[in-house]
């Protein structure tokens, strides 16, 4: 008789594009877990009921990805010190009753950067964010930006509180773009559509070769990635993020090293 497997899963506004269920279920197999990974997709008014319907089906544990990871702390029993920090959960595990939550997307953004940038700008001031700013390299300036919407106070108080670094308004961009070695789009724009969060006019005052990262990743490059290659930069979307995140999720899930290898294989093939 078949065991029932434990459920896993990715909760997102949109999820159902999501690569991670290529990648864990992979992983889970190949180190003989016995456990499905799916894609939990609904819009935002009906995060509620879904969490307590994935409760309801005994969910082992479940990443997060936008527009959530602020808004799950709200459905959660526990949160680790730096999460709590951070106001940000991407990685959620239940222990016994309890849904306990971490983040893992700011280390998981680090390790997929080879060199130690000096300059870097940052735009976005959300969950993904803060956890790329709380894992920064001791010896990188980081100045983070973001579009002056009605958030905006509460985020640079917010951002101020936490890392002491003043969140500076998206139209104030032009004097740190040409000392720049690293550039890093952490919202959502360009996600589902060709709009970007910066100009190609932006980007041509770069003066360093530096490099740009958008965290968001589909199959076609964003028009923020194109932007920067046409401007002689290089430019990598989220994918290397979302496997680095991936895999310390998999860890926090099953106490056990991940096949990154593997997971790499599944979503880049």
């Amino acid at each position: 008789m078949d065991i029932e497997k434990n459920l896993y899963g990715v909760i997102g506004f949109p999820a159902n594009h999501s690569k991670s269920p290529l990648m864990q279920n992979a992983a889970m197999k190949d180190c003989d877990i016995n456990a499905e990974y799916k894609a939990f997709e609904f819009a935002p008014d009906k995060l509620k009921k879904e969490i307590s319907k994935l409760k309801q089906q005994h969910i082992s544990g479940f990443n997060v990805t936008m527009p959530y990871k602020n808004q799950i702390l709200d459905f959660l029993d526990e949160i680790d010190p730096m999460a709590k920090k951070l106001k940000s959960v991407n990685t959620v595990k239940r222990v016994g009753d309890k849904f306990i939550g971490t983040s893992t997307d700011g280390l998981g953004f680090w390790q997929t950067i080879n060199n130690s940038p000096k300059n870097v700008i940052l735009i976005g001031s959300g969950g993904a964010a803060r956890a790329i700013l709380a894992y920064k390299p001791e010896n990188t300036n980081i100045r983070i930006f973001n579009r002056n919407s009605e958030r905006f106070e509460s985020h640079a108080q917010q951002i101020k509180s936490l890392f002491n670094i003043n969140l500076e308004d998206l139209a104030e961009i032009d004097d740190a773009l040409p000392n720049a070695d690293l550039i890093i789009n952490a919202t959502n724009v360009g996600m589902r559509d060709d709009k970007s969060i910066l100009t190609q006019a932006d980007f041509n005052k770069v003066t360093k070769p530096a490099h740009v990262v958008d965290i968001i990743y589909r199959d076609n490059p964003t028009t923020f990635i194109n932007f920067a290659r046409q401007a002689g930069l290089s430019a990598e979307n989220g994918l290397n993020m979302l496997i680095a995140q991936g895999a310390l999720s998999f860890e926090v899930w099953f106490n056990k090293t991940a096949p990154i290898d593997l997971m790499t294989k599944m979503v880049k093939n």
